[in-house]
């Protein structure tokens, strides 16, 4: 994607975005799961840091999904999808999102990918790192909460 327009242009016609009907209550339902995977990652953070790490990187996730559903489009399933929607805030949210948010989400896409696959995930990821993580997690959430609140969903070119 390279602007806001052209960039979505392109991920409809490779398929990497899909148009779906828009419904603004699964849109708030999504956002409502992303405020509760932010608490849990911090009631996580102790005990089980690369399950509150995952939990950060879901309501981050769950938030962009959100406004997508709102405006009626669906990342494509399967590998690679989880970058694709950090990719939609990036160009569709630029206005919304703190540009350091965004770079700091995808480290967090990263880390939860550690925690999934990595070996000794648990001796890297610490209560600190998924409390810092849980703080960006909330701002991206209360970001498009606003952001949807305010303007509603911008309609894709």
């Amino acid at each position: 994607m390279t602007s806001p327009g052209s960039g979505l242009t392109e991920a409809v016609a490779t398929r990497d975005v899909e148009r779906v009907v828009a419904n603004m209550a699964a849109a708030g339902e999504r956002l409502n799961d992303a405020r509760r995977h932010v608490r849990s990652a911090r009631r996580l953070a102790g005990d089980d840091p690369t399950l509150g790490i995952s939990a950060c990187h879901d309501a981050i996730r769950k938030a962009i999904t959100s406004h997508m559903t709102a405006a009626g489009l669906r990342a494509r399933a399967g590998d690679g999808a989880h970058r694709i929607i950090l990719e939609y805030a990036r160009y569709q949210l630029a206005d919304v999102i703190a540009a350091s948010d965004l770079r700091e989400a995808d480290d967090i896409r990263r880390d939860r990918g550690l925690a999934e696959y990595g070996d000794f995930a648990s001796r890297q990821l610490t209560a600190e790192h998924v409390l810092a993580a849980a703080d960006v997690a909330e701002r991206v959430v209360n970001a498009v909460a606003h952001g949807l609140a305010s303007q509603g969903p911008r309609r894709p070119n």
